[in-house]
């Protein structure tokens, strides 16, 4: 019995060498790799710090709102061989070395004007994976570009948020004007905003949702009962209905957003 819990303990001690072989590989294999952030490029330009931006009858205006956001707490470390060791911060992170913008401000081949995705996407890297996804906003096509809904430098930002939306829904219904209502019937989600249903930047769900179509609406209105078989979605007996089994809510709630018209609205 001794010699067989003797084999047993060996065995063991193998399996778990050859486990810690397998991880330690594992490791090396995907070892972390910092991203690195690299600025705009202007051949023979130099960076000469944001408050030259600030300076009268320059960008007095922005560099005042700038101040506020997180972006102005932005640095990035110097890596080009023609530049030297430092960093870029605040507005020259994004836009570039800006010396020879401020030595003749009047010649248009030298104002700095950063790519909008290029410069946004060099440190959102998870919004990048988003407008991946299959159904997304058309910024990926060049159709749409960040500053449609985010202001960079504006009064609309605010501290802790880099570049929030201007006025949130406001922004949706500069494209979606037939979403803004008023409504006689409205969808009282609305008065949450767009972001509770839609999720901005890019879905794996049809229409920017958050979730599949008839999910997104049981996350509010399904109501358990006890002591029946039957489904109450909105205080209404939806039995027998075929929700969640090719039936989607949309098939007989087509106005979602609201009405004019109570029977074709999501009044409950």
């Amino acid at each position: 019995m001794k010699r067989k819990k003797t084999r047993l303990s060996g065995w063991l001690v193998v399996l778990l060498c050859i486990s810690a072989g397998i991880f330690i590989g594992a490791c090396s294999i995907f070892e972390y790799r910092p991203v690195v952030m690299t600025p705009l490029s202007i051949p023979g330009a130099e960076y000469i710090g944001a408050e030259s931006c600030a300076a009268e009858d320059c960008h007095t205006t922005e560099y005042k709102y700038f101040e506020l956001t997180d972006h102005a707490s932005v640095a990035i470390d110097i890596t080009e061989e023609d530049a030297e060791a430092g960093q870029a911060e605040a507005c020259e992170a994004c836009h570039g070395p800006g010396s020879l913008h401020v030595e003749d401000p009047t010649d248009k081949s030298k104002i700095i004007r950063a790519n909008a995705e290029t410069a946004c996407f060099n440190c959102h890297l998870d919004v990048k994976g988003k407008f991946m996804l299959q159904h997304h906003h058309p910024v990926p096509e060049g159709r749409m570009f960040c500053y449609d809904c985010h202001d960079m430098h504006g009064s609309d930002v605010r501290a802790t948020g880099g570049a929030m939306l201007l006025g949130q829904d406001e922004k949706c219904f500069k494209c979606h004007k037939e979403q803004r209502g008023p409504f006689v019937f409205e969808h009282e989600a609305m008065r949450e905003g767009c972001a509770v249903c839609h999720t901005p930047h890019g879905s794996i769900n049809d229409k920017l949702l958050v979730a599949g179509q008839t999910i997104t609406c049981m996350r509010c209105h399904f109501e358990p009962q006890f002591n029946t078989s039957e489904a109450y979605i909105g205080s209404s007996s939806h039995d027998g209905r075929a929700i969640g089994l090719g039936a989607e809510c949309i098939d007989c709630h087509t106005r979602v957003h609201g009405s004019n018209n109570a029977a074709s609205s999501l009044r409950y």
